[in-house]
């Protein structure tokens, strides 16, 4: 996982109003909700955030899509929009890229649902 910093996650956890009880150990994944995608996006383009916030936020984003992926669900609507995100902000979501393209992992079987997806934004 990536590190994220406490001051964003407080932020988002209220701004968000997300059911995190503070004891998350992997805040992102833990409070992923697949439903919430197009909010968390409407949250990002419109909320002041830092660029912590940003990649708390966008660590957020990309797990429920994984959750949203693994329940059967399908690519939402919005993964245009994240990815043009992705893309604007490459430098700053490095790490978050990093983690779910599986880097240096080349067992399709032991990937991310979201892992082809994110691998083709960090092709385009």
């Amino acid at each position: 996982m990536i590190a994220l910093k406490q001051t964003s996650i407080d932020k988002l956890t209220a701004a968000l109003d997300l059911p995190a009880n503070g004891q998350e150990q992997d805040w992102e994944i833990e409070l992923a909700d697949p439903a919430r995608v197009g909010e968390f996006l409407t949250a990002y383009r419109s909320l002041p955030l830092s660029p912590d916030d940003k990649v708390a936020l966008m660590a957020l984003i990309l797990a429920s899509v994984d959750r949203r992926l693994d329940a059967g669900i399908g690519v939402p609507t919005e993964w245009t929009q994240i990815v043009e995100l992705l893309r604007a902000d490459r430098d700053l979501h490095r790490a978050s890229l990093e983690y779910w393209t599986c880097e240096g992992d080349d067992d399709p079987d032991t990937w991310f649902q979201l892992t082809p997806l994110v691998r083709s934004v960090s092709t385009g």
